[in-house]
């Protein structure tokens, strides 16, 4: 009798199709899942905990912040009237606030202007020069900014801009340049050259191919450049306190110190005052994070 060269399968399929799910359930149940979660709690705790905390102070009297800072005492939501219109004799939130939305504009539009056209330069054009020029401005990003404060304060002065919104706008813009610099030119260089090309025998200009064909598809990155140059704005301290000096010119970094005085401060409208500077931002960065966290992958390995 001839035996059948055909042997049995050592595994079934249906003992193949649990292989995948009996994978997921080791790793569910596995110490290091356990481990992973807890620590992704922990920083979610440590990153939530102090802007909760800030907008509970935010509602609290004096008394209540030191009495009890993290329960309900001393209940006081007036804070919030007394940081929208300032201390006595001392100019308000709504000012600061105007401030700081007109010099973000200024900075954001020259900055993040000026940087997509460098970064497009430096995409489209190869050699040894365009080589040096993006090696500068990804040098730029590590000076200190202390050393032009010096620098920058005499140049304003000079140039009768110290203590207006136009100046610092400007000194802001000069800093977002090398930064939206260095990430548009690695998003433009995954654009395929023959879509440019054939763009470019149908007779569109360089510019016209930036305008109508580029940007329109670097949403994603433009989003995040501009994201992260309002938020350098909106919290930038150091150029602020030396180069705005008059209260009616301060931004709301620098114009929320003012609630500090030197003898008594009032704590809840000073927290109050952070809320309100803080929530706007936020709320703009929970609202784009998808296109920020998109458009800052597609241009960082290139």
């Amino acid at each position: 009798m001839v035996q059948s060269s055909i042997q049995p399968p050592l595994i079934t399929q249906d003992e193949i199709r649990q292989i995948p799910r009996r994978r997921r359930m080791w790793q569910l149940h596995h110490p290091l899942w356990y481990i992973g979660y807890a620590v992704l709690i922990l920083w979610a705790i440590m990153t939530i905990g102090p802007f909760v905390e800030m907008l509970l102070l935010s509602f609290k009297s004096n008394f209540g912040i030191y009495a009890d800072p993290f329960g309900l005492a001393g209940f006081a939501p007036s804070n919030y009237l007394v940081a929208w219109n300032g201390p006595l004799g001392q100019v308000g939130f709504a000012t600061y606030f105007v401030n700081t939305v007109e010099v973000a504009v200024l900075a954001v539009v020259f900055g993040v202007g000026f940087g997509v056209l460098a970064g497009y330069s430096l995409a489209r054009t190869s050699g040894r020069l365009s080589n040096i020029l993006f090696r500068l401005f990804a040098l730029s990003l590590s000076i200190p900014l202390v050393v032009a404060v010096i620098p920058i304060y005499e140049m304003l002065e000079n140039w009768q801009l110290l203590d207006t919104q136009i100046g610092i706008a400007l000194v802001y813009a000069a800093f977002i340049v090398p930064t939206a610099t260095v990430i548009m030119r690695s998003f433009f260089a995954t654009f395929p050259k023959e879509m440019l090309e054939a763009a470019t025998l149908d007779g569109c200009s360089e510019l016209g191919l930036l305008w109508r064909i580029v940007l329109p598809l670097s949403k994603g990155g433009l989003v995040g450049v501009i994201i992260l140059s309002l938020i350098y704005v909106w919290g930038e301290v150091q150029f602020a306190i030396v180069l705005l000096n008059s209260p009616e010119n301060k931004t709301l970094a620098v114009g929320l110190l003012g609630f500090q005085g030197q003898f008594l401060t009032n704590e809840g409208a000073l927290f109050a005052g952070l809320a309100m500077a803080t929530v706007p931002i936020l709320v703009a960065y929970l609202l784009l994070q998808r296109n920020i966290t998109k458009g800052l992958t597609l241009g960082a390995f290139h």
